[in-house]
């Protein structure tokens, strides 16, 4: 696993407050060591269905299989896409027990702990600058605190479950390119090109995604812990802050400054233009947005629908 920087602090720390997640490191990070696995497993294909293995049997016979439209070896297809799923899952998910993974023994919870502390980095410091007096608990310190421990067992068990979706996903969506393959005549080069192709594109729509989204949905979750742990005397409710910058979506902008309760934004999601959106970072994929404190105010009582563009799904 890649070098992973520790969110530490010695001061009393400070946050953005132009709507930035402290997160962007850890994302960074998270990437690079999702990118390794899937580089290995794209090499694992190319070395056995390409010109060093040849396992599809491509190579004889290459000429009359361009020439003719053989119909497809179902046999061997099937059996590289269960090749395939082993390869995913052993060198992506690397599976382990349920219990292993809520204690925080997966490969991807050093990315969620250290998402989650910068989280509550973040929210103390924001507490901070508006005069509210907090605990500044210590990085080392805030994993055995017990409100962060169940927030973190929650986040260790939903992101395994996630990439484990993803892993057993994957390897059916390359059937078809393999059928192809066979139908067409393809040579073993060109076949482990277009499957290594398919699980680039896999990669980056799909895993990639995962880890923007898993790392700001774990620091969202420590913010939200963060603000109840200072209480609802404290803070009575947050604002949701949207990044400033062209790549913000529409939906993001219109809920900026938006009040919300603490509960609307874990239970909330609404229907805007065809589409729906969480009432919590991140509202979507690839969200970037965070929740200010709104301290010693009055926490908000009209319709969460006069509050939220769109239709109120849930957390009205």
């Amino acid at each position: 696993m890649g070098r992973l920087m520790a969110a530490t602090h010695t001061h009393p720390p400070t946050a953005n407050r132009r709507g930035r997640a402290t997160s962007t490191v850890v994302e960074e990070q998270f990437l690079d060591e999702m990118r390794r696995r899937w580089r290995r497993v794209r090499g694992l294909v190319r070395r056995t269905i390409g010109y060093e293995n040849d396992a599809l049997g491509l190579r004889a016979n290459a000429d009359e299989r361009e020439a003719f439209d053989f119909p497809t070896d179902r046999g061997k297809t099937e059996q590289f896409v269960r090749w395939l799923r082993r390869a995913l899952r052993d060198e992506i998910l690397a599976p382990i027990d349920a219990d292993a993974v809520a204690d925080g023994s997966h490969w991807t919870a050093a990315y969620i702990r250290s998402a989650v502390t910068r989280g509550a980095n973040q929210a103390t410091g924001l507490l901070f600058q508006r005069g509210a007096s907090v605990e500044n608990i210590p990085d080392a310190e805030l994993p055995e605190r017990p409100i962060y421990a169940k927030t973190l067992r929650d986040l260790y068990t939903r992101t395994y479950e996630n990439l484990e979706s993803i892993t057993d996903e994957a390897a059916p969506q390359v059937r078809e390119i393999v059928t192809r393959g066979f139908a067409e005549g393809w040579h073993p080069r060109k076949m482990a090109r277009e499957v290594t192709g398919e699980l680039r594109d896999i990669q980056r729509t799909r895993a990639e995604t995962f880890c923007r989204t898993e790392t700001i949905h774990a620091h969202s979750e420590s913010t939200l812990t963060t603000y109840e742990r200072a209480g609802v005397d404290t803070v009575s409710h947050g604002e949701w802050q949207a990044t400033q910058d062209d790549r913000t979506c529409s939906f993001c902008r219109r809920l900026s400054g938006a009040a919300l309760a603490i509960d609307e934004m874990r239970s909330g999601a609404v229907e805007w233009r065809g589409q729906v959106y969480r009432l919590q970072p991140p509202a979507h994929p690839n969200g970037r947005c965070v929740i200010l404190p709104s301290v010693g105010g009055e926490p908000p009582t009209s319709p969460l629908a006069e509050r939220v563009p769109g239709t109120v799904l849930s957390g009205a």
